[in-house]
């Protein structure tokens, strides 16, 4: 595989893992608005705080799967221009640089739904206690 064959491959991957992003990023608005009609419309009825919970939890989780396809993808990349240093193969400067930039070695990336960037540990928390609060906390 080339240099060229390895970035459009990560091309293609970024542009789905982001085509889903932006599914994503309407499924958790839906789910706010959810967790807000429920959290005044519903307060007494506990199937609708429930449904309301599943959804927002099942739409956080698939929120941060896109982020760890995507993380997973980058650290695929930059193995396999490793891999193709490595072997003989020539790199790029700029090539070079994202490899020493994500720490990449020879030794192939696993594939994990723990986020490694703490911004995206916040996030996820911010957007968990967005969706719950208005379900489950006090009302006025």
């Amino acid at each position: 595989m080339t240099e060229f064959e390895i970035f459009a491959l990560s091309s293609m991957n970024s542009s789905s893992t982001g085509a889903y992003q932006i599914a994503m990023a309407f499924s958790i608005w839906v789910a706010f608005r959810a967790a807000n009609l429920t959290g005044q419309q519903y307060a007494d009825n506990i199937i609708a705080k429930t449904a309301a919970t599943v959804f927002g939890l099942a739409t956080l989780f698939y929120f941060n799967m896109t982020y760890a396809f995507w993380s997973f993808n980058q650290a695929a990349t930059s193995y396999r221009l490793a891999e193709l240093k490595e072997s003989g193969g020539d790199i790029s400067s700029m090539a070079s640089a994202f490899v020493t930039q994500t720490g990449a070695t020879t030794t192939p990336p696993t594939f994990s739904l723990v986020p490694g960037d703490p911004i995206i540990i916040a996030l996820e928390l911010a957007i968990l206690t967005m969706i719950l609060y208005p379900i489950w906390g006090p009302k006025k």
